[in-house]
């Protein structure tokens, strides 16, 4: 299992990472303190050392406040060791010994901004790239446990599904095959519609095309072509543990429709909206134009035109509905409404709010 790499005992960001003016003040500081100790210890110095407690002064600016605050460094304790301390002193009285010691004292403190400003930035880019690093195994750690969690409830949904499937066949051995490819048809899908999801780029979709992906999954897995599928969706942002009860509750109801509304090349239309009804909570509506709802036991209507469907559909459809969280309804134009066609409307939180 991978593991985040451990956070440096030390960072060099946090000591350049303040405000211009106090770096260049630390700079100044240096130079104030070099040029006391220079002062001080002069009599303990012999001749030829003007430059032997500056030196110290610009790598420490260098390295503790940046590029800047070093080269002010620099030039301030050239010019004292010049004026106070380079033969003649307390002058800029300038000859040969006194260029090629100044020419001396420029190029060793040029060597040594360079040198040393460029190991803060390769440090600082490490810093960088190991904070970049935590973050993407911390990631991978949050996603493969939410991988987990999804495989599991997955396996489980396949579980339950078979389970239904079965006592359907035991009660009618002459429908096995049709369950059985209709079983086959909707594992495929959930695989598929995993693999999607987790790509990514998903990330980075907006829901609509997200939708729209799944509905031309749906209708080439149901080969309805003939069917028109129109998707509307509101800008929401769901994660992708909301996303995938979502749209595979998307694909069974299309699945649904393209079976049940519609004949077998007969054209329709189908139309999905994803909307915001308040702050916390989103509306899927999904209706067709299809024959209906046949009326059968009336003991399945309930008074206001919604009608329960029995059936391993309806089960996976509650399912689903209840991972987010939600709650459902289906009316049939045929109850004689206006227009003809099933319409499903489920409500559900945008977060799932755990409890305990």
């Amino acid at each position: 299992m991978t593991s985040a790499p451990r956070p440096p005992l030390w960072s060099i960001r946090g000591l350049q990472a303040c405000r211009p003016a106090t770096r260049y003040t630390v700079g100044v500081l240096l130079f104030v303190l070099a040029l006391s100790l220079r002062w001080v210890a002069d009599d303990l110095f012999p001749p030829g050392f003007p430059f032997l407690t500056f030196f110290p002064a610009v790598i420490i600016a260098t390295f503790i406040a940046g590029r800047g605050p070093g080269m002010v460094c620099a030039i301030l304790s050239g010019l004292a060791a010049w004026y106070f301390f380079v033969p003649p002193e307390f002058s800029f009285a300038i000859n040969t010994q006194v260029a090629t010691a100044m020419l001396f004292y420029t190029g060793v403190v040029a060597v040594d901004i360079v040198l040393i400003d460029g190991l803060t930035r390769r440090q600082r880019q490490l810093e960088e790239s190991e904070a970049r690093l935590a973050e993407m195994a911390a990631n991978q750690a949050l996603l493969f446990k939410e991988l987990q969690h999804r495989v599991a409830n997955n396996l489980a949904s396949v579980a339950s599904m078979l389970r239904l499937q079965r006592r359907q066949i035991e009660r009618n051995p002459a429908l096995a095959l049709p369950l059985i490819d209709r079983a086959d048809q909707r594992i495929e899908m959930m695989g598929r519609v995993h693999r999607q999801l987790y790509d990514p780029a998903v990330q980075t979709k907006p829901i609509s095309e997200i939708l729209a992906s799944a509905v031309n999954l749906a209708r080439e897995m149901a080969d309805a072509d003939a069917v028109d599928v129109d998707v509307v969706a509101e800008d929401v942002r769901l994660e992708v543990g909301r996303l995938l009860p979502l749209v595979l509750l998307l694909t069974e109801l299309l699945a649904n429709s393209f079976k049940h509304a519609f004949a077998p090349g007969q054209p329709g239309r189908i139309d999905v909206r994803l909307e915001r009804v308040d702050d916390a909570r989103l509306c899927l509506t999904v209706a067709d134009n299809g024959r209906g709802m046949p009326a059968t036991d009336p003991a399945d209507h309930i008074p206001g035109g919604v009608r329960t469907r029995r059936g391993l559909g309806t089960a996976i459809i509650a399912g689903l509905v209840a991972q987010l969280g939600g709650s459902h309804r289906v009316r049939s134009g045929a109850d004689g409404a206006a227009n003809p066609g099933v319409t499903t409307v489920v409500l559900f939180p945008e977060t799932l709010v755990r409890q305990g």
